[in-house]
């Protein structure tokens, strides 16, 4: 998923994009750099380093003076970790082009990458990295003219998700693919502009969210204004990533005009509806991911909320680590259990998703070991049959449990005493806002806005 950051005129530029990655280091925790422009020398400084954003910048934000400046916190879907260079990838990438050095930094996946990369070499170029980022600017830097006139033909020729700010000459352009399935917001900051993967990063740095970026959106900030703003490419259906409010954004942030902690709350008091019929002590989250539509789900039901997992807050988010492996490691220090709370008792436990169904099965059976007596698994969200090729590192769709096991027999592998999944229907109707009704759900439908067949 990535988070991207970015802000211009404003002298304290690089101490505000650490401060807005900071609030999006929840979107990945692989890498993260910045970006700067410094209109004395007219160079672009870049800093990257490994794992979040406190240890790539050893605590604190580089000696980067500028006025405009971009960043990025790293959860990779394309160009993994190369040992022996594992800088390689971390964004933002600065490049030296024919037009001047230009950073960027993305947010998304490119489904055709694999094709586009294999013109470009045949066109002679020659990668730095693995990331179909890079690949983005190849194809940028093949078009006539100005950056502005080069950006929509090289943007038509992706079929996937993005959201990209750039860093030209001290000016910023922010550009959301044509379905906005990625997020990117604008913000103001006194007399700055602000560009962000999600509202809460611009309010923390005390900033007002603007609006969000409109599907298929160039906009060009310089010098404290909106410069130009155009639609590149317009498309009947706009299809957000309904994962955000499930998972990824943050539940301080709002996604669509909707507030995504009462997302969750809606996703959970629908569960609750679906569940009527079955009794348990309390209603438990699977921290943090869970807690909200756990709330949700205790308020409609008239039942108890309690905590019996309580979670290691030195650990990372074990969804984003590029390694499955590492996941299910992390899952056994992660999640500390409450015995006195979940001996004898009748559990109803609240996750977001299942998707292997192997951390389910550690958290059911960590419940039963300490003694509860009935464990009934629900998560907020459909069941995952397809995989996401928009920037979500879902694996391929036989590793997927619910697309070839049938749920009674996911029920028993994962030992519980009933699962339950929220309904397609339920779930756009909470995650929904005003004109915000449709969603690209392609990993429960299998059917992708942007026309992939698999």
């Amino acid at each position: 998923m990535c988070g991207v950051f970015g802000i211009e005129n404003n002298k304290n530029a690089a101490q505000i994009v650490f401060a807005g990655l900071l609030n999006l280091q929840h979107r990945g925790q692989e890498a993260a750099g910045e970006a700067v422009y410094d209109p004395k020398i007219k160079t672009i400084r870049c800093h990257v380093g490994r794992g979040g954003v406190l240890n790539a910048f050893n605590g604190a934000p580089a000696a980067l003076g500028g006025s405009c400046a971009i960043g990025h916190v790293r959860y990779a879907t394309s160009g993994k970790i190369v040992p022996q260079n594992p800088h390689q990838n971390a964004q933002p990438f600065v490049f030296n082009t024919r037009r001047g050095q230009t950073a960027l930094a993305h947010n998304g996946n490119i489904y055709n990458d694999k094709e586009l990369a294999a013109a470009l070499r045949r066109g002679g170029a020659i990668f730095a990295h693995t990331s179909d980022s890079e690949h983005i600017m190849h194809l940028i830097e093949r078009q006539k003219g100005p950056l502005l006139q080069a950006l929509p033909p090289a943007l038509k020729k992706l079929n996937g998700a993005y959201a990209l700010i750039l860093l030209e000459n001290g000016r910023l352009i922010g550009v959301r693919d044509p379905y906005g399935i990625r997020p990117l917001v604008l913000g103001r900051l006194g007399k700055s502009y602000i560009l962000s993967s999600e509202s809460i990063a611009i309010e923390m740095c005390g900033g007002k969210v603007v609006r969000d970026v409109a599907p298929g959106e160039i906009i060009v900030i310089e010098n404290g204004r909106i410069k130009k703003s155009f639609i590149f490419e317009r498309k009947k259906r706009f299809a957000p990533c309904v994962f955000e409010q499930v998972y990824f954004a943050s539940p301080a942030s709002r996604v669509c005009g909707k507030s995504v902690a009462a997302a969750r709350m809606e996703m959970g008091r629908a569960l609750a509806r679906q569940m009527k019929d079955i009794k348990a002590d309390f209603v438990m989250p699977v921290p943090d991911s869970g807690i909200f539509a756990a709330r949700g789900f205790a308020r409609e039901a008239g039942i108890p909320f309690e905590f019996g997992l309580v979670r290691n807050h030195y650990m990372g988010r074990s969804f984003i680590t590029p390694d499955q492996k590492i996941r299910e490691n992390i899952v056994r220090v992660k999640l500390l259990p409450v015995k006195e709370k979940i001996k004898g008792k009748k559990i109803i436990l609240i996750d977001d998703s299942l998707v292997r169904g192997t951390t389910a099965g550690k958290i059911v059976k960590l419940l039963k070991d300490c003694g509860a007596k009935e464990v009934h698994f629900a998560l907020s969200s459909p069941p995952i049959i397809s995989p996401c090729f928009y920037g979500i590192d879902t694996p391929t769709k036989k590793e997927l449990i619910a697309a070839s096991v049938p749920l009674p027999q996911i029920r028993r592998q994962i030992s519980a005493d009933s699962l339950t999944f929220l309904s397609p229907q339920n779930l756009i109707a909470a995650a929904g806002s005003g004109k915000c009704k449709n969603f690209c759900t392609a990993c429960f439908t299998g059917k992708y806005p942007t026309g992939i067949k698999i």
